[in-house]
């Protein structure tokens, strides 16, 4: 099903939406076990909000707390004020520029998400409510009749994510429970009881709920997952387990770009329509941010047109059946004696090896070639991680690495971590990661040869 892309602004904000349900439905619980009702969200959005956390016009809406996140959203739309969700303590000044911009918007309910992803560089992506509420029938399509309408949805990630806090917007537009306990933490089950459940969250989260086993999730039926590269077999431990899987690929500020349903490839998510120009992956719909805060206009990674086409620079190739591979954003390579290096491409050949829940490629500086790749590997969590089994997954990746990738494209170092840093949405904070392993410009780095810590 297409969506319409014009819903009107009346009926455009989530508050709109969970107005028309039943006031004694569940509607959003912490932990699976104490439930908010409709009814009870409604009440609490037509409490003023008063405090540091409001200025006329803006309401603050905290980054880690689901549920405080939901109120705070709820009541800026019942005031007609923009909610700005970002992580940390309000920010008056921030919040001052949020409602100068929505004064003189006259598109309708805005909503602004302060988002680092993994670079660590904070921008405030500033939408329409109409943008995300036109993209509910597509999202429908990818979840599947294994998640409709009633089925339990779980979201263990801080609403400071837009994945996260879109699977928030998503569930309580279209009548889904929504368990949302904030940041994930490894360990961490569904204690809802119920029959049918999907999952959404990044796809190392996803790593850690499959190797929990059944029993810790009961009735998981369906996982969306998105923000990073699917590593490859996890789709088939899903499904092993019982798990359909779906993937989509978008960014904070071209929301929903494609998805891939039934692991059949990443194609034009409904409604959008893309196209690749010199392999920059650019997409036309109406779930476009317009822009940042800061400068609505243009710079930062989102570019347009002119056509109502934008990208943010991911460089991708589409085939003429209509699949996309994405590589990543265009800076995300290493020059190896001459050759670029797309390090998506390593992390893909790489991921699907038995044992491996992530890997993480970078480039590193090196005094013959001018640089070189390395990669940071996390073994899956049910595998042990003793000297003997991390000398074992070194060998088998380094044959996999000959067999599958060309000799400039080929890891020299390998480093086993169980733990990677991480943005507040799950994502491995690339950025973070490389200062903690990457040697200084000018100097040659670790032996290759050795596995480290």
């Amino acid at each position: 099903m297409v969506p319409d892309p014009t819903p009107t602004c009346d009926d455009a904000t989530l508050l709109a939406r969970l107005d028309r349900r039943g006031r004694r439905e569940r509607a959003l619980s912490p932990d699976g076990d104490r439930w908010l009702t409709v009814g009870d969200l409604l009440d609490a959005a037509a409490r003023p909000t008063l405090g540091p956390g409001t200025v006329p016009g803006a309401v603050h809406v905290p980054g880690d707390d689901p549920v405080a996140a939901v109120t705070a959203l709820l009541t800026a739309q019942a005031a007609g004020a923009v909610p700005v969700v970002s992580p940390g303590a309000p920010d008056a000044a921030l919040l001052r520029r949020a409602a100068r911009v929505a004064a003189g918007d006259p598109g309708g309910a805005l909503l602004a998400v302060v988002t680092s992803g993994s670079s660590g560089r904070p921008r405030t992506v500033v939408r329409t409510a109409a943008s995300w509420t036109a993209s509910l029938d597509g999202f429908d399509a990818v979840l599947g009749p294994d998640a409709g309408p009633g089925t339990v949805v779980w979201a263990p990630g801080p609403p400071a994510a837009t994945l996260t806090l879109f699977a928030l917007w998503h569930a309580l537009a279209t009548g889904r429970p929504v368990v949302a306990p904030g940041a994930w933490r490894s360990g961490s089950v569904l204690a809802t009881g119920a029959t049918a459940c999907s999952v959404h969250c990044v796809p190392a989260v996803l790593a850690d709920v499959l190797a929990a086993g059944a029993g810790a999730l009961p009735g998981l039926r369906r996982a969306v997952v998105a923000g990073a590269a699917l590593p490859g077999g996890t789709r088939a431990r899903a499904a092993a387990a019982g798990v359909g899987l779906a993937e989509y690929y978008g960014a904070a500020e071209l929301s929903f770009v494609a998805a891939d349903a039934d692991g059949a490839g990443l194609r034009a998510f409904p409604g959008a329509r893309l196209d690749v120009r010199e392999g920059v992956v650019w997409v036309r719909s109406p779930y476009l941010a317009q822009g940042y805060l800061d400068h609505l206009d243009g710079e930062g990674a989102l570019r347009r047109d002119g056509a109502g086409w934008a990208t943010v620079g991911d460089r991708a190739a589409l085939s003429p059946e209509g699949v996309l591979t994405v590589h990543g954003r265009g800076d995300g390579t290493a020059t190896v004696g001459g050759t670029t290096v797309t390090l998506a491409d390593v992390e893909r050949a790489l991921g699907g090896s038995p044992g491996v829940a992530e890997v993480v490629a970078l480039a590193e500086p090196d005094r013959r070639f001018g640089e070189r790749v390395l990669v940071v590997v996390r073994p899956h969590p049910a595998d042990p991680l003793r000297t003997a089994a991390r000398r074992d997954l070194l060998r088998t990746l380094r044959c996999l690495a000959r067999a599958e990738l060309p000799p400039a494209a080929r890891p020299v170092r390998y480093i086993v971590r169980e733990d990677l840093p991480r943005s507040p949405g799950g994502k491995v904070a690339r950025t973070a990661l490389a200062a903690q392993v990457v040697p200084a410009t000018g100097t040659a780095g670790p032996d290759p040869r050795t596995l480290a810590p």
